[in-house]
């Protein structure tokens, strides 16, 4: 009887510890979340409504400006210059189009991205990143927690965008128009 109670107190503190480790890694990880929240988008009790934001709360831009221009056929865009185009979104309307800067245009729901997804739960902060390269724009995932698809599929390191490709971020998918 003894031989037995020695396996069975040993096998109670092994799975005992692996709940532990479980908690402190949920506990971790949702501290480290809250951490990358900017200090625009925290709620702060008691301050008067005339006083916050008046911009539209579904979704902001920054240097990445929504273009009036039309699009052509086959996806092209007729300014010359690059852009994304929401195809479908819950947080922006259709046919929104944002101007691509030469540099870096960084998505996320962060105050801080170029492109920013304010309202749609499934975006990170920080989410994804375009960038030039060559005369080739490159989308990367940010280390996002729900990843970046062109195309239906998952974009593993930077993958290349040809006009008419769609990304999809959180809820919202683009075309790349040229």
């Amino acid at each position: 009887m003894l031989d037995l109670q020695v396996p069975l107190l040993a096998a109670k503190a092994l799975l005992l510890l692996l709940l532990f480790a479980f908690i402190y890694a949920v506990v971790w990880r949702g501290i480290g979340d809250l951490r990358e929240v900017p200090e625009d988008e925290t709620f702060v009790p008691g301050k008067p409504d005339d006083q916050r934001d008046r911009r539209p709360a579904h979704s902001e831009t920054r240097s990445a400006a929504p273009s009036a221009a039309s699009s052509g056929t086959n996806g092209r865009s007729q300014n010359g210059f690059s852009e994304l185009v929401v195809e479908n979104s819950e947080v922006l309307a259709p046919s929104t189009r944002f101007r691509l800067a030469s540099g870096t245009t960084s998505i996320g729901r962060s105050g801080a991205s170029d492109i920013i997804l304010k309202s749609d739960d499934f975006v990170s902060g920080k989410h994804a990143k375009l960038t030039r390269h060559g005369g080739l724009l490159y989308v990367e995932d940010a280390g996002s927690t729900n990843g970046t698809y062109v195309n239906d599929r998952k974009a593993v390191g930077a993958t290349p965008l040809r006009s008419g490709d769609r990304v999809r971020v959180g809820s919202t998918t683009f075309r790349y128009a040229e």
